[in-house]
Order: C-alpha cells, then sequence, then structure tokens
C-alpha cells in the first residue's frame, strides 16, 4: 500500500515516500478506486430513494471523501516540512569563527603528509600559516622546524636559514630541544652550498655542548663538510679541491675526525667514508685511501638511490687510485664496475682509455673510446674523446685514418668555433649584449639560449654557470608562484564579489539547498491545498478566475521541476557545469592552435637568423610579417586567457543563489501570488475556504521561518566575506611588495648572470678553439710522421745504397786486385 501511495501522491517526502501517519489514515489509491467503482452502484441498489438521486448523493459524499483524503495528505507533509524546518533552525552555523578548535592538528597533519611525499612548496605554505598566525601554540616548534626543513629542500636556503635560526633562538625552551641539533646540522649544511661561514663558529659551540653520545650521525657528517670546505681551497668538489690544494692541515684533520665519527649502519656512513678517502687522496695517503674507498664499495647497508651514486664515485676513485700507483690492472677492474646506467659511465670509459694508454694497448684505448660514442652520444668527453682517438691511429701508424678523424674534429667544431665568433662580431658591446640576453629569456635562461646548439651540446657548465642558472630558475619560480597567487586572489576577490557567495562555504551552501528543497515542497503542498479549495467549489467561475487558474496551473508544472533533494540540486549544477567544461574544452584546442602557429613563426626565425634565407630586401619584409604574426598570436592568447578567467568565473558561481536559483525565486513568488488572488476569488463560493484557512496560514508561517534562517544565513556570509576581504586586501598588498623586491632583484640578476653567461661564453670559445688547434696540431703530427717515416725510408734506401755501392766497390777492387796479379805473375 505505500508503494502505491508513493507512486500516485504528488506530494511527497525527502525520501520519496508518504509520512506513516498518512498512510495508515487513507487506503491506497488501489483500493479506493474498487471502492469508488463498486459503492456508487451498490448503494443506488439498497436504497429506497430514486436512483439517480441516490446515485449523485454517493458521488457528492465520495467527492467529499476524496478531497478530505487528499487535504489530509497535504497536512502531513506540511507537518514534515514543519518538523524539518524546525530540525533546520536547530543546527548550528558557525559564525565569523571559521576554523574548528582542532585547526592547528589538521594543518600540521596536512602539512606534514605533503612534507613526508615530498612536495615541499605546498608544505611550506601550510607551515609559514601556523608559524606566522600560531606562534603561541604547543605546536609552533614542530611547525617551526618542518618549516626550515621544508624551504630548504625546496631549494629557499636563505629563507630556511631565517627558520633555523629563529628555532636556535629558543633553543632553551623544552618544546624546541628536540629539534636543535638538526637545526645546526641544516645550518651547517647552508653554509657549505651558500659559502657564507658566518656565524659557523657560533653552531660549533652549540654542538660543544651537546653529549658526545647524543650527536646524530647526520651532525658529524655536516660537521665533517663544514671543515673539509674550510680545509680546502676552491669548491666544495674534491676533483676541484684537489686541483687546488690543501690550506689546511690541522682542520683537514678535524674534518676526517669528524667522518669517521659517523656511526655505521646510518644514513651518512657512505658519505662519510667516501670524504675520509678523498681527505687521504689530498695527502698523498693513497694506501689509506684506497681502503676508505674500498669500504665505500662494500658497506652493508641498504642500497637506495643515494648510495648507489656514492659507490660509483668510489669506483672511479679508486680507479684513479691505482692508476695514479701503476697498479692498471686492478684500475680497469674498477672502472669496469660502473654500471652502464650510471651517469659516471662516460667518465669511466674515457679514463679507462687512459690506462689502456699507459700500458700501451691502443686497440683496447679505442674500443673504449668507440664504445663510449656509442654509449654516451651526447657524453662532454666526445670532442676530447675524437681527438685522443686521431692521436692513437697516429701512434698505430694509421696515418689515413688519423687524418680523416682530425679533419672531421676540425670540420665539426670548426664550424662552432666559427659561430661563437660571429656572435661576438656581431654585437660592439658583449656585456650588453648578455646582460639583454638575460632580460628576453628571465623564466627560461640556460645554455641554448647564448650559445649554438652543437656548442651547448658539448658545453661543461662551470660551477658559477650551475649556480647562475639556479639564481635565475629560482626566481623564475618565485616569479610564477607570485602570478599564480595573484589569479588565485582574483578568483577569490571575483567569488567574493559573485552575487551568491553562500556557494563558497559548503556548510552555508547544503543549509540553503535544504532551505530551497523545502520552499520547492511548500509550493507543492500550496497546489494541493489551492486545487482542492477550487474544487470545493466547481459553480464559482468567472473570465478573470479561468485566467487565473490557467496561468497557476502552468506555473505548477514549471515548479514541479524544481530541486528537492541533495540530488536533485547536483543534477542540476552538473547540467550547468558540463556547458563550462565545453567552452574550456574549446579554448584548450585555440591554445594548442595557437601554440602551434606560434612554434611555426619561431621556426621560421631560426631559419631566417641561421642563414637559411639568402640576405636581401626580402629578408626585412619576411621578419616584418612574421612580427605582426607573433604580435597578433599574443593577442589572441590573452584573450583566451581572458575568456578562461571569465569561464572560471562562471565556474564559481554556479549552484543556489545563481541565474537559473533566482529565477526559481521569482516564480515562487508569482505562484503564491496567484493563489492569494484565486483564493480571494474563491472565499464567496467555496465551502471549505475557513478550513483551508489554517492549511495556508501554516504554509505562510513556514515559508516566515525560512525566510528568517536566509536572512540568518546571508548576515553569516556577509561576515564571513568581510572577515575574507580583509585578510585577501593584506596578502593582495603584500604581493604588491613582493613583485616590486622581485622586479629589483631581476635587474641585479641581469647584470650578475649576464656577466657569468658572458664568461662562460669565452670559456665555450677557447674551448672549441682548442679543439680546432688540437685538431689542426694533429693533422699537423699526422704529416710530420709521415715526413717523418718518408725521411728514414730515404736514409735507410740511401744507407741501403751506400752499402750496395761499397760492396760493389770491394767486389770491383778485389776483381782489380786479382788481374793485377795475375798480370804480374805472367
Amino acid at each position: 500500500m505505500s508503494s502505491a501511495l508513493a507512486v500516485r501522491d504528488p506530494i511527497r517526502n525527502p525520501g520519496g515516500r508518504t509520512t506513516a501517519q498518512s498512510a495508515r489514515q487513507q487506503p491506497g489509491p488501489a483500493v479506493a478506486r474498487r471502492r469508488s467503482d463498486a459503492r456508487p452502484a451498490g448503494l443506488c441498489r439498497r436504497t429506497g430513494l430514486a436512483p439517480w438521486l441516490a446515485c449523485l448523493l454517493v458521488v457528492l459524499d465520495w467527492t467529499a471523501a476524496a478531497r478530505a483524503q487528499q487535504v489530509a495528505r497535504a497536512g502531513a507533509q506540511l507537518a514534515d516540512i514543519e518538523a524539518k524546518v524546525a530540525q533546520l533552525r536547530r543546527e548550528p552555523i558557525r559564525r565569523s569563527q571559521l576554523r574548528s578548535p582542532t585547526y592547528v592538528e589538521e594543518r600540521l597533519a596536512e602539512g606534514e603528509l605533503l612534507y613526508r611525499l615530498r612536495d615541499y612548496v605546498r608544505a611550506s605554505v601550510l607551515f609559514t600559516d601556523l608559524v606566522q598566525n600560531h606562534g603561541g601554540h604547543a605546536a609552533y616548534a614542530d611547525a617551526l622546524f618542518l618549516l626550515g626543513d621544508s624551504l630548504f629542500l625546496a631549494g629557499d636556503l636563505l629563507g630556511a636559514r631565517r627558520r633555523f635560526t629563529q628555532l636556535l633562538g629558543r633553543s632553551d625552551q623544552a618544546p624546541f630541544r628536540p629539534h636543535v641539533q638538526k637545526s645546526l646540522g641544516r645550518l651547517i649544511e647552508i653554509a657549505i652550498h651558500t659559502n657564507d661561514f658566518r656565524g659557523v663558529d657560533e653552531y660549533f659551540r652549540r654542538l660543544a655542548q651537546i653529549p658526545p653520545s647524543q650527536v646524530e650521525a647526520a651532525t658529524h657528517y655536516f660537521r665533517g663538510k663544514l671543515l673539509y670546505s674550510r680545509a680546502v681551497a676552491g669548491d666544495f668538489d674534491p676533483e676541484a679541491a684537489g686541483k687546488g690544494g690543501v690550506v689546511d692541515q690541522p682542520t683537514l684533520e678535524q674534518a676526517r675526525l669528524a667522518f669517521a665519527a659517523v656511526a655505521p649502519r646510518t644514513p651518512y656512513v657512505a658519505q662519510a667514508r667516501y670524504f675520509v678517502g678523498v681527505v687521504y687522496t689530498l695527502r698523498g695517503q693513497y694506501a689509506a685511501a684506497l681502503r676508505a674507498f674500498g669500504q665505500v664499495v662494500r658497506a652493508p647497508s641498504e642500497r637506495d638511490e643515494r648510495q648507489a651514486k656514492i659507490e660509483e664515485l668510489a669506483q672511479l676513485a679508486l680507479g684513479r687510485l691505482h692508476y695514479e700507483t701503476g697498479q692498471l690492472d686492478q684500475a680497469i677492474t674498477a672502472y669496469q664496475r660502473v654500471k652502464r646506467t650510471s651517469d659516471h659511465f662516460g667518465t669511466a670509459l674515457f679514463e679507462v682509455a687512459w690506462v689502456h694508454i699507459k700500458r700501451g694497448d691502443s686497440t683496447e684505448a679505442e674500443r673504449a673510446l668507440e664504445l663510449l660514442q656509442v654509449a654516451r652520444p651526447d657524453s662532454h668527453y666526445i670532442p676530447d674523446a675524437k681527438v685522443l682517438r686521431g692521436n692513437l691511429l697516429l701512434r698505430e701508424g694509421r696515418y689515413d685514418a688519423a687524418t680523416k678523424a682530425f679533419t672531421k674534429v676540425a670540420s665539426d667544431f670548426g664550424q662552432v668555433r666559427n659561430e661563437l665568433d660571429a656572435v661576438l662580431a656581431r654585437h660592439a658591446d658583449p656585456a650588453s649584449y648578455f646582460r639583454e640576453l638575460v632580460r628576453r629569456n628571465m623564466r627560461a635562461f640556460d645554455a641554448d639560449a647564448f650559445l649554438p646548439p652543437m656548442a651547448s651540446r658539448w658545453m661543461i657548465a662551470g660551477p658559477e654557470m650551475s649556480q647562475a642558472l639556479e639564481v635565475l630558475t629560482d626566481l623564475s619560480a618565485t616569479r610564477q608562484l607570485a602570478t599564480e597567487t595573484r589569479q588565485i586572489a582574483l578568483r577569490l576577490d571575483a567569488a567574493l564579489r559573485a552575487p551568491n557567495p553562500v556557494t563558497m562555504f559548503t556548510d552555508l551552501r547544503l543549509s540553503r539547498e535544504r532551505s530551497v528543497g523545502l520552499r520547492n515542497r511548500l509550493a507543492a503542498v500550496r497546489a494541493v491545498l489551492i486545487e482542492q479549495e477550487a474544487a470545493a467549489a466547481p459553480s464559482a467561475g468567472g473570465e478573470e478566475l479561468g485566467r487565473l487558474r490557467t496561468r497557476r496551473r502552468e506555473l505548477e508544472r514549471l515548479l514541479a521541476g524544481l530541486p528537492r533533494q541533495a540530488t536533485d540540486f547536483r543534477r542540476r549544477n552538473n547540467r550547468v557545469l558540463h556547458g563550462y567544461d565545453g567552452l574550456e574544452h574549446s579554448l584548450s584546442e585555440l591554445d594548442v592552435e595557437l601554440l602551434g602557429l606560434n612554434a611555426r613563426v619561431t621556426a621560421t626565425e631560426r631559419f631566417i637568423q641561421t642563414g637559411g634565407v639568402p640576405a636581401g630586401a626580402g629578408v626585412d619584409a619576411l621578419r616584418a610579417e612574421l612580427e605582426r604574426h607573433a604580435d597578433a598570436i599574443k593577442a589572441h592568447q590573452e584573450r583566451v586567457k581572458a575568456l578562461r578567467a571569465q569561464v572560471e568565473a562562471g565556474r564559481l558561481r554556479v549552484g543556489v543563489g545563481d541565474e537559473s536559483y533566482r529565477r526559481d525565486v521569482a516564480l515562487r513568488r508569482e505562484y503564491r501570488e496567484l493563489v492569494g488572488r484565486e483564493r480571494a476569488l474563491l472565499a464567496q463560493h467555496s465551502p471549505v475556504h475557513r478550513e483551508m484557512d489554517g492549511l495556508f496560514r501554516r504554509v505562510t508561517s513556514v515559508e516566515q521561518m525560512l525566510d528568517a534562517h536566509d536572512e540568518m544565513l546571508r548576515v553569516v556570509v556577509q561576515e564571513r566575506i568581510g572577515e575574507m576581504s580583509s585578510v585577501l586586501n593584506e596578502e593582495s598588498q603584500n604581493l604588491v611588495g613582493y613583485q616590486g623586491r622581485m622586479t629589483l632583484l631581476e635587474g641585479e640578476a641581469e647584470g650578475t648572470v649576464g656577466g657569468v653567461a658572458h664568461a662562460s661564453f669565452h670559456g665555450a670559445r677557447k674551448r672549441f678553439h682548442d679543439l680546432v688547434l688540437r685538431a689542426d696540431v694533429g693533422k699537423v703530427d699526422v704529416a710530420w710522421a709521415q715526413r717523418e717515416e718518408h725521411r728514414t725510408r730515404i736514409e735507410m734506401l740511401t744507407r741501403e745504397r751506400a752499402r750496395e755501392i761499397k760492396v760493389l766497390d770491394d767486389e770491383f777492387r778485389e776483381i782489380m786486385d786479382e788481374t793485377t796479379g795475375k798480370g804480374e805473375g805472367s
């Protein structure tokens, strides 16, 4: 019976079922229909009245009962709505206090999760909020340390140093003590990376206050690294340090002791033992260095990516030490243990070739160089390997092959040298040119920006150039983050200024959706009541009443499709969002097309720059046309960006309170007015008008309660918006200041990085000049070797000819002597 009621009753509760009360009070529609079919005929037969009069009375009685049943159902629905409205109004709504009591703990857990997932930038954002706004919370110490470590791992060394220094300033407080030692280790590592050793003595003093048994392996390791960098002239790279030489033996010994203090089976033991070997190597104690590096490759610690790289470096160090000590077979074995998948495999091949050369095995050396060109065709050792192979061919006496090898080197790299020379020839002030180059490529500057493709391929970036590129990368990332932050601020501002900002707050949006759903159910209840009231006065009519009734029923068909449940709201919003998805897809297609056009313009410009088009007046016209196309593409891209922002703003406004929901409000208002006017006209004709007054007053009362609830939501929304707008305005002002500071930093970077790029350019130019010079010298050596070979052969032939002539002379004299002797005897 309940299922039949659910199907036929036009008014449903949120679950789609009639109330239990109405189900108990009224029979099902099917039963009612059977009774309506049988009752008039049966009563007509049983009564003594005239058949037509008896049937009329029965039908009237049955109609009144049906109306009463519908009104009862409407009353039950109204009671259910009243209960839900009361429940809705009892639910607490947070006003300006938007954060939960456990907000700090929740944010800390979320930030630590991002930290563990290595998303250090997003983690630092969360930790920054906690550190700046919740300094008195018990979790402040943990948040401060995690913020410093996130910044350090994200590459913001100066920001990390500031946070770790703040932590050390409160190291006397219990919550901060567990983080003191790790903070000191990080500060030492930052000093090494930045080559800024101010305050390091204070770090050492604090470390000395920690009991030796409590000093962690990481602290020993970073202390050793700092002492090592102080003791060795040059950069931290052991090879560069070895070239610079040792400047402070006592400090170097302190570094070795710090490395030796790293306990076994700790994450830093492999690195520590490696640097112990480096220290012994710098001292010339090769036997001890071999033992230290051997411990690294035989370490029983778990192999991870870092451990594997340390072992590869140790294998290279073993090969070099064996080479220096004359243990050539052991050197070859060490080099061969470097895996083909290693980044150092090319280095191992190039150096093992020199080992074979020292052994006098030119064939194996040439084989190693050929393998290098096949296995690592992009290795920066390739140019030197080609020159070395030519010298090996020369040594073996294969002059034609050696000449071809040297000629190929001179041809390939001579072209690069000429291109580099042409760059300097085209610019009277190269320093200004490189500064301008940095300015134009600030967001994506690398060696390709100022070197020809072949030159950048074989370029060996020095430490200064690497640091300069890191600076530009950091500036570009900061500028990108600032731009994204600005866009987020604009989106937030647009959302706050939207006509329906309630959609921004999940709790308020859901409450407002429930309110709207109840209003739509009330409209359905009003429809049943007015229909039954109109049916009670069938004789009432008139042209005005007919027009009102027609319009009312049109609105009822529209109101029947309005959302009432949460799923109805989601379905309705998703239809609108799907339209925005189509717009976004179209904009993405336009983006791809514009990127393709821009790529064609760039390729054409590069083709012209590389001399693909003969010089002439036509080239200038073509360049002007390309510039116009580039400007047009840029304008279209800006337009697409603006359209995408509008689409995004439209997305944010989808939901309760948007234009479609405002149309629903107008429909309900018009419907309510029509019902009121119709009831006014029916008041004189409907016998149930007074009975309906109570139900209609209850409907109006419920609507007034919903009005009060919606007004409270509006006030809460305004309070939250005011709070958010205040924070947003403050952060927008901060963002303006940050962008100004970034502009100053970019101006400084132009000069600094431009100077480094200029020096790097000259270094690349010198490298290719040297390569071509060595190839030319190789060709001269081949010619000289051939000359010497010919000269030697001529000398040998001359000596052979002289010897043969002497032999002939001797034989001739002997014959002459014999002839003379015979003549005298006769």
